[in-house]
């Protein structure tokens, strides 16, 4: 197994060859991944697909239980957007790593990322905590297949997005800052761009098109972002660019015909779609609103929050809407039962996991320091 900073190395490589990247926000996300383990597993899911086969062997083998897998999972993979009818849906955000996996390393992935990010805010919590609620989501959602809104019925995500729905006045101060958003002439923007962002807005938009110097997120840092915003009377609208390139999945297997498989995943997954999201061939388009948010695990003061087995088990039920999308909830439930006959395989295999992240973000730590 060669070392993080090899597999870095190479893989930052390989997204050279696809896209532009800044090498500001690489050494920015750099900078991040000492931060903990949980933001250096969100950064890092071209290691956990090394990772993955050689520390749980038994469920990476395993081909029958492959399908279109959302690939990078993790606890603050999940956000709120608004459907045709301005209804608030509830639901993954975030399927850039989209790639063939069992299914089992999304659940082992979500539920990994779940004990971290407990450790990040000082609350201890076992591996076989997170995985309870986790199964019970998941198994209830192969029954169901439901999208979730964001509905009295989900009083803890109600609870969650109060919380996260920003000041208008506020949230576009912040987008339009020009330290960190200057304004770039149409010319300016990479080819083809304008005209995708021109087909989300009615045809007479006035638009100001921005580059994102500060963007969020982790796992695409690195990557250029842009934003075209609408000025009308006392309002705005706004749309989001983000460059597009295949799994890390691919990277590691040297399959570089691969195209992303983030439109095939969102197309088959149990969704209520967001009207504003588009797929081209490099590139990500997105509405921004203050209303419209990629839910972050809650800080530590709002620890009654973190990790609530309910929320943990809209999250199950959520991973299990997209994995519909590949098979029925018949034969999923029949590997779980296949599963279960090998006790304690989650917490085990979570456990592994988080092991050997730690592992790695102590190396990745030290050698920074």
């Amino acid at each position: 197994m060669r070392s993080i900073f090899d597999s870095t190395d190479a893989f930052e490589a390989w997204m050279r060859k696809r896209t532009d990247l800044s090498g500001r926000l690489l050494k920015k996300k750099h900078e991040l991944m000492r931060d903990g383990p949980f933001p250096f597993l969100r950064a890092t899911f071209y290691r956990w697909v090394e990772r993955w086969p050689r520390v749980c062997p038994e469920l990476a083998d395993r081909g029958e239980d492959a399908l279109l897998a959302v690939g990078d999972l993790h606890v603050a993979n999940f956000g709120v957007w608004a459907d045709s009818q301005r209804r608030h849906v509830w639901g993954g955000n975030d399927f850039d790593e989209a790639c063939e996996l069992p299914f089992t390393s999304d659940l082992v992935r979500l539920a990994a990322s779940a004990v971290l990010a407990a450790a990040e805010v000082r609350i201890d919590v076992e591996a076989n905590q997170v995985c309870g609620p986790l199964l019970a989501g998941y198994r209830a959602g192969l029954r169901t297949g439901q999208p979730i809104l964001v509905t009295e019925r989900h009083p803890a995500l109600v609870t969650l997005t109060k919380g996260t729905q920003e000041d208008p006045k506020a949230f576009w101060k912040k987008k339009l800052l020009p330290e960190k958003n200057p304004k770039v002439e149409a010319r300016e923007l990479p080819r083809g761009l304008e005209d995708m962002f021109r087909a989300s807005f009615r045809p007479d938009a006035n638009l100001t098109f921005r580059e994102q110097r500060s963007p969020g997120g982790l796992g695409s840092l690195g990557r250029r972002r842009f934003t075209a915003v609408e000025t009308k009377k006392d309002a705005r609208d706004a749309r989001e660019a983000k460059a597009l390139v295949p799994s890390a999945l691919y990277w590691l297997r040297e399959q570089d015909d691969m195209p992303s498989q983030t439109a095939t995943v969102l197309q088959h997954a149990i969704r209520i779609p967001d009207p504003y999201f588009q797929v081209h061939d490099r590139w990500l388009i997105r509405q921004l609103a203050p209303d419209i948010a990629k839910i972050e695990m809650p800080h530590e003061r709002d620890k009654r929050l973190a990790l609530a087995p309910d929320l943990l088990r809209l999250m199950g039920r959520e991973t299990a809407n997209i994995h519909l999308g590949s098979r029925t909830g018949e034969n999923l439930a029949d590997r779980l039962r296949s599963l279960d006959q090998h006790g304690g395989w989650f917490p085990a295999a979570t456990d592994r996991m988080v092991a050997c992240t730690r592992k790695d973000h102590a190396k990745w730590a030290d050698r920074s320091r």
